[in-house]
């Protein structure tokens, strides 16, 4: 059960950050300039949101073992095909192909990671599901720490068409895992309560958001086609408030466990790492120290969740004390990147990234638990965390790159405000953690 907690929640990352990793190498073999690479990863990207918000029409009324299955074989299939079509076809061709298999791949293998979750309510015993929500929460960084790897020894030698063959054989072993565990765990229940329109305006305001953004990062914020998608926009934030009010007027559920599912999406938008590495990469820096950095706060986000893991089995009780522990390590982490600017020092920039990935780390495993605690066996409530991190994740690049843009024009670097804004949305999070803790 351990290998489906960590391969459902850590073969996205696998994929993405290979990806990321080797843009130089990906435009080579389609034949692209790396600036088209971007866009590629923007459009997988944006399909495995789409396809995470989609996921709870699924969950509530399927299988949780046959979702997992089928995706874990369309995902294969995918990567599988890709590798084929880019020795048979021309340039051109693989770029289309790349769009579609890897966009095809990419959605289904995010699926993995609630299905993940899901099944691991099965688990008998509590202290049992609570070590599989730790390896669940850790295999994220932990497939950030291990694709850099593959890329550096497995791609030079076997080249990314065989790479991908290879890493298609992943998603088989997980559907076989799945199948093996059948007569280990028993089925999680499919009924959440709630409301399918709920649900579906969710899902369209998540689509509607993925269509302002890929606009604004492919043609500009201020782009005509940008500004014409704001409309939808909005009249879909507007149906989802709608639905999500009288959801709250009538629903029984817990208040704390949507009290953690805030925290745990605010959580994710100042804590995405993509504009530290942004600044330092325009700073001049060796590359080696900007990959040494995002190492090291892989690590230490691999570390927070495990030693949070401990305390949180050993000591019972500790929840608050390790919530507002990691809190302040976040918060203090994060509001220590207003003095990138100030500063040159390897040891501050290393030193700022292990405290919040350890503080990302416990925190997240905290709010994990807490939120998986509360689904009392529900399928697509146990999903929560899996759309809260992809989601927020998104929404944070997304406002940061809204507040990087806007400031171009102002007298100091753009990257002071985001570094401000981060410290902001930090800041949030304390808030949104008081009231789960005391309602949760």
């Amino acid at each position: 059960m351990g290998g489906i907690a960590l391969l459902g929640n850590g073969l996205k990352s696998v994929v993405t950050s290979t990806v990321l990793v080797s843009e130089a190498r990906f435009a080579s073999f389609l034949g692209i300039a790396v600036e088209r690479v971007a866009l590629l990863m923007e459009t997988i990207v944006a399909g495995m949101v789409v396809a995470l918000a989609l996921y709870p029409l699924f969950g509530r009324r399927f299988a949780v073992r046959g979702i997992a299955v089928a995706s874990a074989l369309i995902g294969a299939a995918a990567f599988a095909a890709f590798a084929i079509a880019a020795t048979r076809v021309g340039i051109g061709g693989r770029e289309v192909w790349a769009y579609v298999l890897l966009t095809l791949g990419g959605a289904a293998l995010v699926w993995l990671a609630p299905s993940a979750q899901s099944l691991v309510l099965g688990w008998p015993g509590s202290d049992g599901r609570k070590a599989l929500t730790s390896v669940w929460t850790g295999a994220t960084p932990a497939g950030f720490l291990v694709a850099p790897q593959l890329a550096k020894w497995l791609l030079p030698g076997l080249g990314l068409s065989a790479y991908f063959a290879s890493f298609a054989v992943l998603p088989l072993a997980f559907a076989a895992l799945v199948a093996t565990i059948a007569v280990v765990t028993r089925d999680p229940r499919t009924d959440d309560g709630l409301p399918t329109r709920l649900v579906v305006a969710f899902a369209a305001a998540v689509v509607a958001f993925e269509a302002w953004s890929t606009a604004g990062s492919v043609l500009g914020y201020t782009a005509a086609i940008t500004l014409a998608t704001l409309p939808l926009l909005a009249a879909a934030l507007a149906w989802l408030a709608k639905r999500a009010r009288r959801f709250a007027a009538t629903t029984s559920t817990d208040v704390g466990t949507w009290c953690y599912v805030a925290a745990l999406f605010a959580l994710e938008i100042p804590t995405t790492g993509f504009f530290e590495a942004a600044f330092l990469y325009d700073r001049g820096l060796p590359e080696a120290l900007v990959a040494d950095r995002a190492t090291l706060a892989a690590s230490a986000q691999v570390a927070g969740t495990l030693l949070a893991g401990v305390v949180l089995h050993r000591g019972r009780g500790s929840t608050p004390l390790v919530a507002w522990t990691s809190c302040a390590l976040v918060v203090a982490g994060v509001a220590g990147y207003a003095a990138y600017p100030s500063l040159d020092s390897a040891w501050y920039f290393m030193a700022t990234a292990a405290i919040v990935g350890t503080g990302v780390g416990a925190l997240t495993l905290v709010l994990c638990l807490a939120i998986v605690g509360s689904a009392h066996g529900a399928a697509a409530l146990a999903a929560l965390p899996s759309i809260a991190i992809m989601i927020g994740t998104e929404l944070g690049l997304e406002l940061l790159q809204c507040v990087f843009a806007a400031a171009q024009y102002a007298a100091a670097s753009p990257f002071q405000f985001v570094f401000a804004a981060q410290a902001i949305a930090a800041l949030a999070v304390l808030p949104l953690l008081r009231h789960a803790l005391r309602h949760g």
